[in-house]
């Protein structure tokens, strides 16, 4: 079931990852780090920055950060941000078997839960949903998931077109995502060449016209170690957010919301 055009476009706004759950899971280090740069310098940046344009996203947090980072965790929450789930680890969620998906999505719940947060949004590690998430994430109560099904589906790295909002489930909503839109995919793991800063802005400007003329909906992902530690990036994040709230045909939110829309007009 995919939602009518919308009379205004919608800049859904995301971020990914915090604090070492990435390296840890890749093998790279063994505890928390208080200094990793993207939670030591990133994500002040990004905070102060969102904090400055008076906007609201939401953020996809590991939830070995709620074990970790609590406090780090509770003050996204404290300024007015969504958190929502970001598997326990970093894993590779799209590869794990149904019981291992289960343990991982009931303890990352809980361990956000612990900390008076109660998410209602899951993005997958890595990017794929895995055959048992929708499943797993209805009988958890979540409201939206927003991940890809398969590779194919974000294989084009160049594509800032909208994204069409469906239904995963009669009360689980699909949030999508776009490879061309995501930061540490065009910095980091872009074939050949990577983006330039001005080449990334230039992409989330695209995709943020496009969503605006048409009514549709396109998501920015962004990185704290990837956007926000970086002053040419973090410039080009600055520059996009700038351009994105002069358009007044556009609304600046988070995942939840236009999940929460979604729903609505299915009752």
């Amino acid at each position: 079931m995919q939602l009518a055009s919308l009379k205004r476009g919608i800049l859904c706004l995301t971020f990914d990852n915090m604090g070492n759950a990435l390296a840890i899971a890749e093998g790279r280090v063994g505890r928390p780090d208080p200094e990793e740069p993207g939670l030591a310098v990133g994500y002040p940046r990004l905070l102060d920055l969102l904090e400055e344009l008076d906007l609201r996203g939401t953020f996809f947090i590991e939830g070995w950060n709620a074990l970790h980072h609590p406090d780090r965790v509770l003050e996204l929450a404290e300024r007015g941000h969504e958190v929502a789930l970001h598997g326990w680890l970093h894993e590779r969620f799209g590869t794990l078997d149904r019981l291992r998906a289960q343990q991982v999505l009931y303890d990352g719940s809980t361990a956000l839960s612990s900390l008076g947060l109660t998410p209602t949004g899951f993005r997958a590690p890595g990017g794929l949903r895995g055959a048992h998430t929708a499943e797993l994430l209805a009988e958890l109560g979540y409201e939206y998931d927003s991940s890809a099904a398969s590779a194919a589906e974000i294989a084009d790295l160049d594509d800032d077109s909208p994204v069409a909002l469906t239904l995963l489930a009669p009360r689980l909503a699909h949030i999508p995502w776009r490879a061309a839109l995501v930061d540490s995919i065009q910095y980091l793991r872009r074939p050949v060449r990577p983006r330039s800063p001005a080449e990334m802005a230039a992409a989330w400007i695209a995709g943020i016209d496009r969503a605006a003329t048409s009514g549709g909906v396109v998501t920015m992902v962004v990185h704290a170690y990837v956007s926000g530690v970086d002053p040419d990036r973090l410039q080009a994040v600055r520059e996009v957010l700038t351009y994105a709230r002069k358009r007044s045909n556009l609304d600046i939110t988070g995942a939840g919301v236009i999940a929460e829309r979604l729903l609505a007009t299915h009752g």
